[in-house]
């Protein structure tokens, strides 16, 4: 199959679409549009080779669940899910993205743990998990080579970190 008609990525988004209940968000402008290319779909931003680099979805509707499909972005750097109704778990996926430098899925259904690849996501300098029913420890930031990270769980205030 050639990618340049149908790119991969194109397949992951439209996954994460059914997944989330995509035909109940509130913007869901070019989305599985046959003859729109991927990168024009509204919250998704694409890098010059059409990989997706920034999906962000806060405050738009999204139900259902975050699907695994996400984990197959691999140049994804960041992912905001903020201010829906996503229910299910963190997928596993997510901890292997070593490009993501910010997750914010604040203000959600979210349950279970933090995967713990994300102790390993040495870009990753913002993480918002707040406002869900997540258990568990969260993974230290490994923050290599970065000055500082913003975590909030539900324990407390936004903090700022400076690295050790």
């Amino acid at each position: 199959e050639d990618e340049t008609w149908c790119p991969p990525e194109r397949n992951f988004l439209k996954a994460f679409y059914t997944d989330a209940k995509g035909q109940e968000w509130t913007n869901t402008t070019g989305w599985i549009d046959e003859f729109s290319n991927h990168c024009d779909w509204h919250g998704v931003e694409c890098n010059e080779e059409d990989k997706v680099i920034k999906l962000m979805l806060g405050n738009g509707g999204l139900s259902g669940r975050i699907s695994d499909a996400i984990s197959h972005l691999t140049s994804i750097e960041t992912l905001d899910l903020h201010d829906n109704d996503l229910k299910g778990s963190i997928p596993s996926g997510l901890g292997k993205l070593v490009n993501l430098s910010s997750f914010i899925a604040s203000y959600n259904a979210i349950t279970g743990t933090i995967p713990d690849g994300f102790g390993d996501l040495s870009n990753l300098q913002l993480l918002h998990i707040h406002g869900n029913r997540l258990r568990g420890t969260v993974p230290h930031l490994a923050s290599k080579g970065q000055h500082y990270s913003s975590f909030i769980s539900d324990c407390g205030s936004p903090s700022v970190f400076d690295s050790p």
